[in-house]
């Protein structure tokens, strides 16, 4: 039977702690990942109970993680049991005074789709930038991050899509409004 990894890494401008209590807690990074919609998250003492609807395929699934799934200062394993097992190993490793490498690695049974593996990359973007402005501790990051986490990851990814589409499309009209009003001036 063949597997196929995927390894991404990226720096984080956040602390080793700051990055092992968001994996431990799951919730904001399970609400990052653009490939489902979280329907529910249940926490309790013998372990997360996740269940999500995969954007593309409309499935389903539910997921158990453990509560073993504790992480260490350089990382940790997420097991997700259910009916698509995942295995995602996670770790992290200080560069500097203010960089994390965090690393991310999954093992599938068949080779994933290039639709799955941008949608990865993006999580583990997200992940990245999340962790980026939550490290920071002025007023603009502590707004950006109580908008993400009262609206944004509320949201489910295509809804996201849906409202940056609709703030691109707004922003054009005002372009086209300002040059318009622009060249009425000049013509007049």
């Amino acid at each position: 039977m063949s597997e196929y990894h995927f390894e991404r890494s990226r720096l984080v401008a956040a602390p080793l702690e700051l990055i092992a209590r968001f994996f431990a807690d799951g919730e904001a990074w399970f609400r990052l990942n653009p490939e489902w919609e979280v329907l529910a998250l249940e926490k309790d003492p013998g372990g997360n109970k996740l269940k999500v609807r995969y954007e593309r395929s409309e499935q389903e699934a539910e997921y158990r993680r453990p509560a073993s799934a504790d992480f260490s200062d350089t990382g940790g394993v997420v097991e997700l049991a259910g009916a698509a097992p995942r295995r995602i190993s996670l770790s992290w490793a200080r560069q500097d005074d203010k960089l994390t490498r965090l690393g991310y690695r999954e093992v599938f049974a068949e080779p994933p789709e290039n639709a799955r593996m941008a949608e990865l990359n993006l999580w583990i973007d997200a992940a990245g930038g999340y962790l980026t402005l939550a490290a920071r501790s002025d007023r603009k990051a502590r707004l950006g991050r109580w908008l993400l986490d009262r609206f944004w990851l509320r949201m489910s990814p295509m809804s996201r899509r849906i409202s940056l589409i609709i703030v691109g499309m707004e922003g054009l009209a005002l372009l086209l409004f300002i040059a318009v009003l622009i060249i009425y001036r000049f013509m007049s």
